[in-house]
């Protein structure tokens, strides 16, 4: 027997969670469908924080206040941060910035992934017009002119107008599908482990790029730090296979210093950094969103502002009353949101290539054009602006 809903949602991370959420809050009867056990996530909210962290924008921030669970965020462990600072292994310039240059109380929050997603599947569960059907895959996708028909693991049948695909960088929507989707490889493993050092981290997000990656500094609010170095994948295997203590001194040294020694680090994960673009967002009732759209690096942590920049646009679609099912709306939302996306892939891949180069003219270009940042407050204003503003 089928099940009925307005729209299905596969895949109840921090994305599909929010899309889930925003759906129902306008009256949409909503079935969220994921594959992990979700009644683990509270459990494993201990007191060591996760080594998964997001860096949140403001606008992004705004999105999930609309939502209802910014305060619940907010109200269990999180950190803003005011400034930002940012140089390069070979050269002398460097770019600060902080939030009272465009009058705002900070420039970000540093979350947990898996405190975030907690907080809206908490929220999700007691919507009387949101079903969750845990621990399950998708097992086929049918569609018609005006409904999309799924069968899940249970071999239960989902019947709805939409389905939000919203699982991931190996979406199963995608490849059920047969969505191309166009990948590539920075070259890159990501290094993520939470640290104590000898000074606070004064709520700033620090950004160092060395010639073999950037290394970023996140604030967190029990005064460790955590961090992200993206390292070439040799010298990435070195540092991950290194003992804690030449691990701990590789570390300082890379970032200079800045908060002296370290003094304590938790353990350590690596993954391989690659970003991908589905060649289409849309296919017949079906939508991507999030990583199974789009992915990117995780410079300073902020990729997941794009996915929330999805949900946020497909909101306000919604609350300006235009019908979500129309094929006419879903084309208009792709063309909108690839471009947008398209341009962050390309930006961080620039960024990349930018800060891989030694020339000494472009040494001396990059120098240059970071001087005339930092010591150019409307420019600096206009960049900050653009960070905030935009959830990239």
């Amino acid at each position: 027997m089928k099940q009925q809903f307005d729209v299905l949602v596969l895949g109840a991370g921090m994305v599909g969670a929010s899309a889930a959420l925003a759906l129902a809050r306008t009256g949409f009867s909503v079935a969220l469908i994921e594959r992990q056990d979700l009644d683990q996530l509270n459990n494993k909210l201990a007191d060591e924080y996760d080594l998964r962290v997001s860096a949140i924008s403001p606008s992004s921030q705004q999105l999930l206040n609309e939502l209802g669970v910014w305060q619940d965020v907010r109200r269990l462990r999180c950190c803003d941060y005011h400034k930002m600072s940012v140089w390069h292994e070979h050269g002398a310039a460097s770019m600060n910035f902080s939030c009272e240059q465009i009058g705002i109380s900070h420039l970000g929050t540093i979350v947990e992934n898996r405190l975030l997603q907690s907080v809206l599947i908490q929220h999700l569960t007691h919507l009387p017009n949101v079903t969750i059907f845990k621990e399950q895959q998708l097992k086929s996708v049918q569609q018609s002119d005006n409904e999309v028909l799924v069968t899940i693991k249970s071999g239960q049948l989902l019947q709805a107008k939409l389905l939000l695909a919203a699982d991931g960088r190996e979406s199963s929507v995608r490849e059920l599908l047969h969505i191309p989707v166009t990948t590539g490889s920075y070259q890159q493993t990501a290094i993520v482990a939470n640290v104590s050092t000898e000074k606070p981290h004064d709520h700033t997000a620090w950004q160092r790029f060395l010639s073999t990656g950037p290394l970023a500094f996140l604030p967190l609010s029990n005064g460790q730090s955590s961090i992200v170095w993206s390292a070439d994948t040799a010298r990435a295997e070195q540092l991950l296979q290194m003992s804690d203590e030449d691990f701990k001194l590789q570390l300082a040294e890379a970032f200079e210093f800045k908060l002296g020694g370290i003094t304590s680090i938790g353990k350590r994960a690596g993954f391989p950094l690659n970003w991908h673009a589905a060649d289409k967002w849309l296919e017949g009732r079906v939508l991507l969103i999030g990583d199974a759209a789009h992915g990117v690096h995780p410079l300073a942590g902020q990729g997941v502002n794009l996915g929330f920049s999805d949900v946020a646009s497909l909101n306000q679609i919604v609350k300006s009353g235009e019908v979500i099912y129309q094929r006419r709306t879903l084309r208009a939302f792709e063309r909108q949101r690839k471009a947008e996306t398209a341009t962050a892939t390309h930006l961080f891949t620039a960024l990349k290539l930018l800060y891989g180069r030694q020339t000494s003219l472009l040494c001396r270009a990059r120098d240059l054009g970071m001087s005339v940042v930092d010591n150019n407050i409307l420019i600096k204003r206009l960049v900050l602006q653009s960070a905030v503003h935009n959830m990239v």
